[in-house]
């Protein structure tokens, strides 16, 4: 009896961890597109962006020879330009929240 409950919880545990679909009203766009400008603004300022060039060099390092030194090169060489395309190209606040469904 108790396998038997046991087997239906864990059937039933799925059905009820379901999470809603987020909602789309002006409240949730409107939140979701201040916090992605706050986070143009973290990723842009220059402590952090040498946190990122360090995060992008431990990738690096990840990579088994001779990946790891072409991989070193190039984070040398565009680390500027990634973070300019993913502030300024890839990272309208607009185009986030959209591509999250939380604009209507």
């Amino acid at each position: 009896m108790k396998l038997s409950l046991l087997f239906l919880f864990t059937l039933l545990l799925p059905l009820t961890t379901t999470q809603a679909p987020p909602p789309r009203n002006d409240l949730t766009c409107s939140l979701c597109k201040t916090v992605m400008e706050l986070l143009d603004q973290y990723i842009t300022d220059t402590t952090n962006e040498e946190a990122i060039a360090d995060a992008l060099k431990e990738i690096c390092a990840l990579l088994p020879a001779p990946l790891d030194a072409e991989c070193d090169a190039m984070i040398s060489e565009y680390t500027d330009d990634i973070i300019e395309l993913l502030v300024n190209e890839y990272l309208s606040p607009q185009q986030v929240c959209d591509e999250l469904t939380l604009c209507p």
